[in-house]
């Protein structure tokens, strides 16, 4: 009886395969999903590929961030994909759901170098919003905007990231993350994976793309670390 019970309520369909017809159906991409839930992009991509499956709290999360997503199609394979719209349903305002929070673009990189001794004031700088839910256990963040490709494929040219300040008191347990870095009168945006603060008082930043190469800072040239731990915003490619 249990074995026919399954039969007739779960599809033959995988999840990967349900996650694609409703990413479909809503005309979002990957970039979206991650940007709209704090997530990594390849968590996604990881999923779609079948190299993962989706946690109860992935899911859950999608049908709170997307509630025209049947959770009977999700779940169990029952067409159809999306909820029939309500008659009574009614769009709440999006700055009702997002936050203000300061933003570094790449044109004011050498601006926020050269005043960063000087207390620069966040009140000073443009402004980007996102959604409350990435914000979420996250104080004094920026938003950062990526340059060139050397972070590529996860993160591309132009695409905007959450940061977070990380205490110079943290900074020798920093690894495998990806970081923005401040040393000498460079900014840059890297991944730490040799952390020798500790023992050598020095960093090694690498580059995701192959062709983007590393490089080894000096303890005495880092001025500031911050922790990138968000995309919010990515080009479509």
């Amino acid at each position: 009886m249990v074995k026919n019970c399954l039969n007739e309520n779960l599809s033959s369909v995988t999840v990967q395969d349900r996650l694609k017809q409703v990413f479909d159906a809503l005309g979002i991409t990957i970039y979206q999903i991650a940007k709209e839930l704090g997530e990594n992009p390849s968590k996604f991509y990881n999923i779609l590929n079948g190299r993962a499956k989706p946690s109860y709290d992935t899911i859950m999360s999608l049908l709170a961030c997307y509630p025209q997503i049947s959770a009977d199609y999700l779940i169990r394979g029952i067409m159809p994909v999306l909820n029939a719209p309500q008659a009574n349903a009614r769009i709440m305002p999006s700055d009702d759901d997002t936050i203000e929070v300061p933003f570094v673009p790449v044109k004011f990189y050498a601006s926020f170098v050269e005043s960063f001794s000087d207390g620069i004031s966040m009140n000073d700088v443009e402004s980007f919003r996102v959604r409350k839910p990435i914000m979420k256990g996250h104080k004094n963040g920026v938003v950062l905007e990526i340059s060139g490709s050397s972070m590529s494929p996860q993160l591309t040219h132009g695409a905007k990231v959450l940061a977070i300040p990380v205490s110079e008191n943290n900074w020798e347990y920093q690894s495998g993350g990806v970081y923005a870095v401040m040393y000498r009168d460079y900014f840059v945006v890297k991944r730490i994976r040799d952390n020798e603060l500790l023992t050598r008082k020095y960093l090694t930043l690498h580059s995701d793309n192959p062709n983007g190469g590393n490089v080894t800072v000096p303890l005495q040239d880092i001025r500031a670390l911050w922790k990138i731990v968000a995309i919010v915003e990515a080009p479509v490619e």
